[in-house]
């Protein structure tokens, strides 16, 4: 468990940054961990990434995650993502030449591989839900202030002034005075979480609600009309879209996940919404949807 007391200072602080280097790390420990199937929303990307991905690269990678003791994985579990790094070449190469010490280019060139193999053919739609995250977080951070927007984090993340609290594979207590947390939204941290503290920054990989997409990213995927008893109840389009609002999109960014017109996508809307499945909220000048409570339980309930 990590408990992080936080003063003032620290929590005024709080930066959301993406990080394709840790999302490919969490995606490499989501393999790691499930030798055999992969559990749902994983198990179609999963799948794919196995028959992907060849399998000597795939099995010195796996090796490589299951010894974090290795220099390589020190140095990025250690490393502070940054808004000005917004893409995995450009971490590494920062890693490179900001560490102080040699990259383990190997290890790198591996990470690299896989990346343009079992991720960069996602990342559109990663990217697109890990934006949404980070407007939709930064939003209750600057209307409701950075306690409210700890506090409904969830994923076991909880915040009870000044502590916050997160799983994580060792017991760890921290003081975070006038320093920065930093939070990574992550479609992988279920699989691990990614924390790292010096005296100026503390950051820590935190699970998005946007697995979503991974129903029907993935070539092949669909599931079979007999077994699919969400797409049963209420068409398999509109059951998609349910399945793709796991966390606030735009009617536009629904039907470039989807494969959609966007037209298509705000006639299932509009029945959505009128049966409390979905809510619509606007933020500026963009309108975001989301599920319900009725629609987390509906999917809770018929989704697999």
């Amino acid at each position: 468990m990590i408990r992080l007391d936080l003063d003032d200072e620290s929590l005024r602080s709080i930066r959301l940054v993406l990080s394709p280097l840790w999302e490919t790390l969490g995606s490499l420990a989501l393999l790691a961990r499930y030798r055999g199937a992969v559990p749902s929303p994983y198990a179609g990307w999963a799948r794919h990434a196995r028959q992907t991905v060849p399998p000597e690269l795939m099995s010195a990678l796996l090796e490589l995650v299951r010894r974090p003791d290795t220099p390589f994985l020190r140095r990025t579990y250690g490393y502070v993502p940054d808004p000005s790094r917004a893409a995995l070449p450009v971490e590494l190469d920062w890693l490179r030449q900001e560490s102080g010490e040699p990259v383990d280019e190997r290890a790198a060139g591996l990470v690299e591989d896989y990346w343009n193999l079992a991720i960069a053919p996602y990342w559109a739609s990663i990217r697109a839900s890990l934006e949404e995250e980070v407007l939709f977080r930064g939003r209750t951070l600057a209307v409701n202030g950075p306690e409210a927007m700890l506090a409904e984090l969830g994923g076991r993340v909880l915040w009870q002034r000044p502590r916050l609290t997160a799983p994580f594979h060792l017991d760890l207590t921290r003081s975070i005075e006038r320093s920065t947390l930093v939070l990574v939204p992550s479609v992988f941290s279920a699989a691990t979480r990614i924390f790292t503290s010096n005296e100026r920054v503390t950051a820590m990989s935190y699970q998005v609600r946007a697995t979503g997409f991974l129903h029907v990213g993935c070539p092949g995927e669909r599931a079979e009309p007999s077994r699919d008893r969400l797409a049963l109840l209420i068409g398999s389009g509109r059951a998609r879209v349910v399945r793709a609002l796991e966390v606030p999109k735009t009617t536009t960014a629904i039907a470039e996940s989807l494969g959609f017109a966007k037209s298509t996508v705000s006639q299932h809307l509009t029945v959505l919404t009128a049966a409390g499945v979905v809510w619509r909220q606007r933020l500026g000048g963009r309108v975001f949807y989301q599920l319900d409570r009725d629609g987390f339980a509906l999917l809770e309930q018929l989704g697999d």
